[in-house]
């Protein structure tokens, strides 16, 4: 099978590139998540003759040196660039593309001074949060930024050869009929979830059919990550961050609240010690943050004596998680289709609700979690709340399996008002009517179609 990789962040790049006087253009994100190459296949698309990449990870000392001087004399940078590439590049038709750019502060430096420029040029960043905490250059200004994420389900499919299917999911996602292949789609997404979104794991799936190969990828990119935090720049405690990045699977596995817990990270763990390197992780993409609310209406806002005291923590891609648990995928997979031996449902359900938080963050949106303020005189947690575009509240509550009542789901509608609520479960789409005098309904989505709740949510 022939490997295409299509990423749909590659249409919003060549949106950008295609515009007559672009600003930079910024892709962050984690490492490993396909930043070099999704602005390398659209540049070298887009500009077959102007196509400039200068690559700091490779070749860090010379590459810097094209950015000796002033930072603002573009006409000294472009001309060091074209003796290095040894051609002649002009604004009409040139793309340049500065790779791992946070490796070089000048470099970082001149983007604001290319926007202002008249050249086309895109740069990539991985750890931008973290990396450049001790500049002695401030940050770019008039720079567009886009995050890249790990590849969702829609990307996964299409790696398979199946566009149709990622297709009907939309369709299917707006419409709430039911799909007759749901089946088959539910099937494909536990193999997502257990590959995961690395690029260079879902390749090597594509190409070999090997849950062993998948695993050798995510292992190497466990310890990229592992020793990234060891960096003696980053700043960080290392041992603390390693630390945090272990737990992080068993917390999610907690049948109580998922609520992340430092004493869980080390016994007599404290908030002093462990939320640096708590928000290094989360800074440089290896984990999402969904911060507790008690709001029901907008603006949500996180709740707590300090702010961003209560909230759960979960991975940047459930593949690393399959393997950071060594759950054997082959073992997982056969369970999911033949019910043929028991597996714990408190893994089922972290493992569902990881699905979902990084489809939510793929598509940028803000995730809160809710528990009743205690006026309410009852317990309970919807997993997630989201503020759509028109202002409202939309809670999003994940199920693992077909069983989807609510009890809290449907105390929330009750009181407060949002127009409808979304359960996300391994049954088939649907909608039913939660209070028709109100003119409140339930849409159901099944777990695999997370990834089509976007920007157009609202308009259902």
């Amino acid at each position: 099978m022939s490997i295409i990789m299509k990423r749909s962040i590659e249409t919003e790049i060549e949106r950008w590139a295609a515009h007559p006087s672009p600003r930079v253009l910024l892709v962050r994100g984690a490492r490993r998540v396909g930043k070099t190459f999704a602005v390398e296949t659209v540049g070298r698309r887009m500009a077959p003759e102007g196509f400039a990449k200068i690559d700091f990870q490779t070749d860090l000392e010379l590459a810097s040196s094209l950015f000796d001087g002033p930072t603002d004399d573009l006409d000294r940078i472009v001309s060091n660039i074209e003796d290095y590439k040894r051609t002649r590049l002009s604004k009409e038709t040139a793309f340049l593309f500065f790779d791992e750019v946070q490796l070089c502060e000048k470099a970082l430096n001149s983007l604001r001074f290319f926007s202002e420029s008249g050249w086309r040029v895109a740069a990539t960043g991985s750890q931008l949060g973290v990396a450049t905490r001790h500049r002695k250059l401030p940050f770019p200004s008039g720079v567009k930024q886009i995050a890249m994420h790990p590849m969702t389900f829609e990307e996964f499919l299409w790696a398979l050869g199946k566009r149709q299917m990622a297709e009907a999911i939309r369709a299917h996602a707006s419409n709430l009929d039911p799909y007759v292949a749901h089946d088959e789609a539910l099937s494909l997404f536990r193999l997502y979830q257990v590959v995961g979104g690395m690029p260079k794991a879902v390749a090597s799936y594509v190409e070999t059919e090997s849950l062993d190969e998948v695993r050798v990828q995510q292992r190497e990119i466990d310890e990229t990550y592992t020793a990234d935090m060891s960096d003696p720049d980053n700043g960080i405690n290392a041992l603390a961050a390693r630390k945090v990045w272990r737990s992080v699977p068993a917390q999610l596995m907690r049948s109580s609240t998922k609520k992340f817990k430092y004493s869980e990270v080390e016994r007599g763990g404290r908030r002093s010690k462990l939320m640096e390197p708590l928000d290094w992780l989360a800074e440089a993409g290896m984990l999402c943050i969904n911060s507790l609310t008690e709001s029901t209406c907008m603006p949500l806002v996180p709740y707590g004596e300090e702010e961003g005291s209560f909230f759960k923590v979960y991975l940047s891609d459930t593949g690393l998680m399959f393997y950071k648990l060594k759950v054997n995928p082959l073992l997982w997979l056969e369970a999911e289709e033949s019910a043929s031996f028991p597996v714990s449902s408190d893994f089922r359900g972290a493992l569902a609700e990881n699905s979902v938080m990084q489809a939510l963050a793929s598509n940028d949106l803000q995730t809160f979690y809710w528990t009743p303020p205690a006026s309410w005189g009852m317990r309970g947690e919807l997993d997630f709340l989201l503020q759509d575009d028109q202002g409202r509240v939309i809670p999003l509550e994940v199920k693992s399996a077909r069983n989807v009542r609510a009890k809290t789901l449907g105390a929330f509608m009750e009181r407060s008002g949002a127009p409808y609520a979304i359960i996300l479960s391994q049954s088939n789409f649907g909608r039913k009517a939660e209070d028709e005098g109100r003119g409140t309904e339930i849409r159901e989505l099944p777990l695999y179609a997370a990834f089509c709740i976007g920007e157009g949510y609202a308009r259902w």
